[in-house]
């Protein structure tokens, strides 16, 4: 009995050190090579937390390039259009001393170009009324080089004239009590129609920048069907000049329609959008000759 009690003995003893030998080899907290794949049920706290947060972190990771991908394709996008519009403006300039008779308006505050007006005499200037909505303005003329022209002139009183052929239904002159002699010539003023058969000319404010001058040539409209534009019913067709066979240039509220040396309209609105109409309408000013002939004692 005794080599028996010691051989059961032994055999316990055995059976601990290989059950010690297997806990230390094999530990509870061993990493898993197939972490992720571990069922949901049979993980820890921790290891859910763990989970939780490197799910989270990706997704959030995705999403910002998701959406840094997005902001920088339409970024480049836009700049094509932009690029893209920019390069279908194809404008005619000219030095702004050119045509002596164009007066160009600038913001007092801003000192942007707003629009150009036509000098009708040495201390006045025929503009668009909508050229002073925006606040005051200085009169500039001539060379922007020349000391005397280059620093302007300010308006000193503002004489308003109804027009209906206007979206604003109103031309204004502005007047100075500068001598413009120095730096300008004014421009004829005629009581007669423009003449249907020659070419005429549209001097406007540029595309960009303020020390040049926009010239394209147009052809004047004569068949009114060709006039499509929805305020056109409002207005008296003796009002209002139309011309056609435009260039790619932008036409600006004020722009002068000038024919042989000679003003026969100013641009009656800005909303001219050559992708939908391929003519612009200006502001007859045979309808207003008397009226600008009152306000001044020089013969035109």
């Amino acid at each position: 009995m005794g080599g028996a009690d010691h051989l059961t003995s032994v055999r316990m003893e055995a059976l601990e050190n290989n059950a010690f030998e297997e806990d230390i080899s094999h530990p509870k907290n061993e990493y898993h090579p197939y972490f992720i794949a571990i069922p949901w049920d049979d993980r820890t706290r921790n290891s859910k937390i763990y989970v939780v947060v490197l799910m989270t972190a990706i997704f959030v990771v995705t999403m910002g390039l998701v959406i840094n991908n997005l902001i920088m394709h339409y970024r480049g996008f836009d700049s094509l259009i932009s690029k893209s519009e920019y390069s279908k403006v194809d404008c005619n300039l000219v030095k702004v001393d050119t045509y002596r008779f164009v007066a160009r308006l600038h913001s007092v505050t801003t000192k942007e170009l707003i629009c150009v007006g036509a000098v009708l005499s040495s201390s006045s200037v025929l503009a668009n009324e909508l050229c002073i909505r925006s606040g005051s303005v200085r009169l500039y003329l001539g060379s922007a080089t020349d000391p005397f022209c280059k620093k302007g002139f300010p308006v000193d009183a503002i004489d308003v004239i109804p027009h209906e052929g206007i979206v604003t239904k109103a031309l204004v002159v502005l007047t100075t009590y500068g001598d413009l002699s120095k730096c300008s010539k004014p421009i004829k003023l005629v009581y007669a129609s423009i003449e249907a058969k020659l070419q005429a000319y549209v001097i406007g404010r540029p595309y960009r920048g303020g020390r040049s001058l926009s010239v394209q040539l147009a052809t004047v409209i004569t068949n009114p069907d060709e006039i499509s534009i929805d305020w056109h019913d409002h207005f008296k067709k003796k009002n209002i000049i139309c011309v056609k066979d435009l260039e790619n240039c932008p036409i600006r509220a004020g722009d002068l329609l000038v024919q042989n040396e000679r003003l026969y309209g100013l641009a009656s609105t800005s909303a001219y959008d050559r992708a939908k109409t391929k003519f612009a309408c200006f502001a007859n000013i045979k309808r207003v000759y008397y009226q600008i002939k009152m306000l001044h004692t020089r013969t035109f």
